[in-house]
């Protein structure tokens, strides 16, 4: 059987490369902390809420699976699923993560000239912050002077690649007008303007410079601080561009990544140089959001790197605003593990100014007694109301249950449903419930294909879980001669094992991505046969024998029908006599494939 691909764009022999040279232990531990459990790792399934842990990863096989929802695959499909990345996106990422380069079939092709396009864009974006970070050290300037009075020393400056962008209007357009002709290059690394006659100068003009860095320090835009008090606006980023998404990116999340990869806790703050201050006193777990207002792919991103957030913003009326608008977006993503904590400054402090004046310690101490979501939540809404009086009390019912509503976690609602009921003063359990209570949904096993169990779909399921039987089997030729539905598909997967050197059942699956056999083998991936490891090669040959039966068998039983129908000649009746012959000696006499 031939199978045939829905795209051509990246050669198959690569994505094998990459899946092989990816440890999936390595790089499931990095988004969740895996638990040695025999042959197994184990964890709490990031997919679905549960308390008893049924993610399971194997090294040998390099996949996963969930005994829970039924997630299950390779390196490509736990970032597709984790990252909610399509299929070409996550092989980018790991392509990153290996330090490769994907060589693309025909370098005609859409995908591999935007791929292409978009490296050259970092490239791009690196220089020009080398020039930026050269300027801050032509010492004096403003930038530099004021950085130091914000208590910033050189060697942080440094861990960030903070930059000046000087008072030249032209040094940065001058330098890629320059070095690149391509139109789109000028326009796409957004670090160029151009005003009504057409003169096009430089975006960033006497600011502090912060690169903006994905996970893996590729710098995405940059972030500018103004130095003189009568510019507008104080803070400027990069406009929406191919590398840069500014709902979708985190300031400080490369930092974080290389020193403090699982943090038990974040800091959530608003500023650049929040994150720069707290790391500088060594508090290596601040995250900012590169302005107040949190976007739901954020509070998605700090979840996933940790379930205990806490949010500090600025002690103004803006920051004040900001903790109840991330409180409000953060409920839906609320599951039984998770923990919010709001960190209230005083008034006009940050958290930048507040760690300078006050050192680590006192600044850890605000920390270990933040206020709880839930502590919170009641006090900011009941601000002002006078429980006593029925009228408030209906008041903080209308505002709070249908906030309350919103929290997927069954604990966490019944924790706030119990703090309501003794706020308002009903205590009866199962009229607050009925308020309350949100439809609970069903874990569905997606991926779970209900078939039959047949002696062709057991021995593929045994091979795809275990490739390396694929060596032992010696005669294909034996197989092709069966009269037996799915041959020819048992046939191309042991060539595909034997040809590609294949020993892992993650790397396997990855030569049937975008066929029609995906879903079914990765099915058959996870079918629990219940053999005992030792005993899988003898039940492997048995599994041969009984299709060689179940041919004979069919062979026999169209004899026996010709013979009641016009009866058998004496060659027919010979075939029949061997037939029969052939399949006691098999029952007893075990064959060999």
């Amino acid at each position: 059987m031939i199978i045939k691909k829905k795209t051509k764009k990246i050669p198959q022999k690569f994505i094998y490369e990459l899946v092989e040279k990816t440890d999936i232990i390595e790089l499931i531990n990095k988004y969740v902390t895996l638990k040695k459990s025999g042959d197994n790792y184990k964890t709490l399934c990031p997919f679905h809420n549960e308390k008893t842990p049924s993610f399971i990863v194997n090294q040998n096989k390099q996949f996963f699976y969930c005994f829970g929802c039924g997630i299950h695959g390779n390196v490509i499909d736990f970032l597709m699923q984790y990252e909610k990345l399509d299929f070409l996106s996550s092989i980018m990422e790991l392509t990153t993560l290996n330090g490769m380069n994907i060589p693309y079939i025909n370098n005609n092709y859409t995908l591999n000239k935007k791929y292409s396009y978009k490296q050259k864009i970092y490239l791009v974006l690196k220089k020009i912050s080398e020039i930026y970070t050269n300027n801050l050290f032509i010492l004096p300037n403003t930038a530099y002077i004021y950085l130091i009075k914000r208590g910033i020393n050189q060697k942080t400056m440094k861990k960030f690649s903070l930059g000046f962008a000087t008072s030249n209007n032209y040094q940065i357009t001058s330098y890629i007008q320059k070095k690149y002709t391509n139109k789109s290059i000028i326009k796409d690394c957004g670090l160029i303007l151009q005003n009504t006659k057409k003169t096009k100068y430089d975006r960033f003009k006497e600011r502090i410079i912060f690169p903006i860095k994905n996970k893996y320090g590729q710098i995405q835009g940059f972030g500018g601080r103004v130095l003189k008090k009568n510019i507008k606006p104080k803070y400027l980023n990069s406009p929406e561009t191919i590398t840069f998404h500014k709902k979708k990116n985190l300031y400080g999340i490369y930092e974080l990544n290389l020193y403090n990869p699982k943090p038990k806790k974040i800091l959530v703050v608003e500023g650049y140089l929040d994150v720069i201050s707290l790391n500088q006193f060594n508090i290596n777990y601040s995250i900012a959001l590169l302005g107040s207002i949190i976007t739901k792919y954020q509070i998605q991103i700090l979840f996933k790197i940790s379930k205990n957030i806490i949010f500090c913003f600025d002690g103004d009326n803006a920051g004040r605003k900001a903790n109840w608008f991330s409180l409000k977006l953060s409920l839906s993503f609320l599951d039984d593990n998770c923990t919010i904590n709001f960190l209230l400054l005083p008034k006009n402090e940050d958290p930048s100014s507040l760690i300078v004046k006050e050192g680590k310690k006192k600044f850890e101490k605000r920390i270990q007694k933040s206020e709880t979501l839930y502590s919170f939540f009641f006090r900011k809404i009941s601000d002002k109301m006078n429980l006593s009086c029925i009228n408030d009390c209906i008041k903080l019912s209308l505002l709070t249950i249908p906030l309350i509503k919103k929290i997927p976690s069954k604990i966490i609602r019944i924790h706030l449903r119990t703090m309501l009921g003794n706020k308002i003063g009903i205590l009866d359990t199962y009229q607050l419930n009925k308020l309350i209570s949100i439809p609970i949904k069903k874990i569905y096993k997606k991926n779970i294909i209900p078939i039959k169990i047949t002696t062709m779909r057991l021995l593929i399921s045994l091979i795809i879980q275990n490739p390396k039987l694929a060596k032992k089997i010696k005669k294909i030729e034996k197989i092709k001669q069966l009269n037996i539905i799915g041959k020819n598909i048992l046939i191309n997967l042991i060539k595909i094992i034997i040809k590609n050197k294949i020993f892992k059942t993650g790397h396997l699956l990855e030569f049937y991505r975008h066929t029609k056999l995906e879903k079914i083998f990765q099915y058959l991936s996870t079918w629990d046969h219940m053999i005992i490891k030792n005993k899988i090669y003898s039940l492997t040959k048995e599994l041969f024998n009984n299709l060689l039966i179940q041919d004979l068998e069919y062979k026999y039983n169209k004899l026996i029908t010709l013979e009641r129908k016009k009866g058998l000649n004496n060659e027919e009746k010979n075939k029949l006599w061997k037939i029969n012959k052939k399949i006691i000696k098999i029952k007893n006499k075990r064959y060999s494939f």
